[in-house]
């Protein structure tokens, strides 16, 4: 080879060494492209070149580098309220959880105390297991209401009452009541249950801080809300007025439409409910002594669908109604669980009952037949039939039920509750129409006639001077109002005998012109009769009477009618 030849050769090699140097400063780069994210890219680009590159010299080009993973994409953490709503779900979980574990627990309490008569030994062992009747209620209704309730803030109420009434505290007092001695199948279960409440426990106080900030930034008129131009604010001081609206800081309940001040106000007439009606866009005021959240509760829970806020306000209305109802349901569950046992005359009716399997497994779930009776006109009338069917066994049993069916009859009696079998021998007839004369004790010859209208609970009464209506409960009236043409109101309690007599009580406020209140007590008696339905006292139809009220204890005569 020529020496020109060679010096040639070594260029070519120079240039080709330099193009070999570029592809590795260029690798180099490529390199740190791809730990910023461009690794699809710049792979593409280092395979192109490194093919490209000359290799007729018999150096090895530099490798491409290796592939990096792909970032993945930044994720956007959860809103507050998505994570509210998952910890709902866990709490719920856990509610689920601990209501499985209570039940072999109280199974083994059961076998502990019919071993060694714990509960007669020692009255402590029932005064332990007492909370765990109040754990097994709060338990079943919290996850019973988180199966209907489609959002987490229906359930804000009960979880707090969930907090407070399942404690473990009430678990290690029962644990140390029942003590080391007992058996295995006791502690095994009493340490389960002691782990699922523990879990509750936990889960439930934590969201319970969630869902007051929740609560706190969704307040009326607050930031979150628009301020004092939120619509809801505005059409607050348009119903009424700044004053009210500015008096406290209102914070949603649950449900989410009802508010209530953050602080309990000094004065009783800022203590409030306030109720946001979207469909109609107006507020319902009620009194903040109206239990409105369980209200709310207990109607989801009886009929399955979510009360409207007209609904809460109407309830609200007649909440000691609603209160009256529950406590004589209580009462006649009381009766029920008592008359099941043994093989008693009660018993023995309520086995033969044809829903007598349907009326045990009311009993099973107090929470359950509370709300119903109360909210479900259909259920009660159901229920109540069957407690009839039971008397009407009573009643034909004789002397065997009756010590029994007096006992019940008391705890209907003391409710104000009749049932068809009792409507079907009362005194005065369930509805009837009764001619009433009556005479006050001091003054015997001045005799009054009245016609007392009764259908069942419902008494309407023509008086000569016009009419009034009472409520009867068994064979007493009560009746009051005002007294037309005087500024008095009377009150009247009239008890109806069998015999065909009767006796009341008359009460009389009147106000004189000087401002003077005279209050008068009369006592009368007299008697009745049952007559067709017909014309009123002075002859004249029933439709053609006077609509202004007067109690029928209004008894003064007219002096031209001083006899019947």
């Amino acid at each position: 080879m020529k020496r020109g030849d060679d010096r040639v050769i070594r260029k070519r090699v120079g240039r080709r060494a330099r193009g070999a140097g570029l592809l590795a400063g260029l690798a180099l780069q490529v390199g740190l492209a791809l730990q910023v994210g461009l690794a699809l890219q710049v792979g593409l680009a280092a395979s192109a070149l490194a093919q490209t590159a000359p290799v007729d010299t018999g150096a090895a080009a530099p490798a491409p580098a290796p592939s990096a993973p792909i970032a993945p994409a930044p994720v956007a953490p959860a809103s507050p309220d998505a994570t509210i709503a998952a910890d709902f779900a866990t709490v719920t979980a856990a509610a689920a959880h601990a209501r499985q574990t209570l039940q072999p627990l109280e199974t083994a309490l059961d076998a502990l105390a019919g071993r060694n008569g714990a509960a007669g030994r020692d009255p402590g062992f029932a005064r332990a297991r007492g909370p765990l009747e109040r754990h097994r209620e709060a338990l079943a209704r919290f996850t019973a209401l988180a199966a209907l309730a489609s959002s987490w803030r229906d359930l804000g109420h009960e979880l707090a009452g969930l907090a407070t009434t399942v404690r473990l505290a009430d678990v290690d007092a029962l644990a140390a009541t029942v003590g080391s001695g007992a058996g295995a199948d006791v502690r095994t279960a009493l340490a389960a249950y002691r782990q699922a409440v523990g879990a509750v426990a936990a889960a439930a106080g934590a969201l319970g801080e969630r869902v007051a900030a929740a609560r706190e930034r969704d307040r009326l008129g607050g930031e979150a809300r628009g301020g004092k131009v939120d619509p809801r604010y505005r059409a607050l001081i348009a119903q009424h007025g700044e004053t009210l609206a500015d008096a406290s800081v209102y914070v949603p309940s649950s449900p989410p439409e009802l508010y209530r001040p953050k602080v309990a106000p000094a004065e009783k007439v800022f203590d409030v409910a306030l109720v946001w009606d979207e469909a109609e866009d107006e507020w319902h005021r009620l009194p903040g002594d109206v239990p409105v959240e369980d209200i709310f509760r207990d109607v989801f829970l009886a009929t399955g669908r979510r009360p409207t806020p007209g609904q809460l306000k109407t309830l609200s209305g007649i909440h000691a109604q609603i209160r009256a109802r529950t406590a004589a349901v209580d009462a006649l569950a009381g009766w029920l669980d008592t008359a099941a046992t043994g093989d008693g005359a009660a018993a023995q009716a309520m086995a033969r009952a044809a829903d007598a399997a349907a009326t045990r497994e009311t009993l099973r779930e107090p929470w359950r037949l509370r709300a119903r009776y109360a909210y479900d006109a259909t259920f009660r009338t159901s229920w109540l039939a069957g407690i009839d069917a039971i008397r009407r066994d009573l009643v034909g049993q004789g002397a065997a039920g009756a010590a029994v069916l007096q006992s019940l009859d008391a705890v209907l009696d003391r409710h104000d509750m009749t049932l068809e079998s009792q409507w079907a021998v009362a005194v005065p007839p369930a509805k009837a129409t009764l001619k009433v004369t009556a005479w006050f004790r001091d003054e015997p010859k001045a005799r009054f006639v009245s016609l007392w209208r009764f259908d069942k609970e419902l008494v309407r009464i023509e008086i000569d001077q016009g009419r009034a209506t009472g409520v009867r409960r068994g064979s007493v009236v009560q009746s009051e109002g005002s007294i037309p043409g005087r500024n008095c109101v009377a009150s009247d309690s009239r008890t109806f005998l069998a015999n065909g007599t009767l006796n009341f009580a008359a009460s009389y406020r009147c106000v004189r012109g000087d401002g003077v209140i005279e209050a008068k007590d009369r006592v009368g008696v007299g008697t009745w009769e049952v007559v067709p339905d017909g014309p009123t006292t002075d002859g004249k139809p029933t439709d053609a009477k006077p609509t202004d009220p007067k109690p029928a204890a209004e008894q003064k005569p007219e002096p031209r009618r001083r006899g019947r």
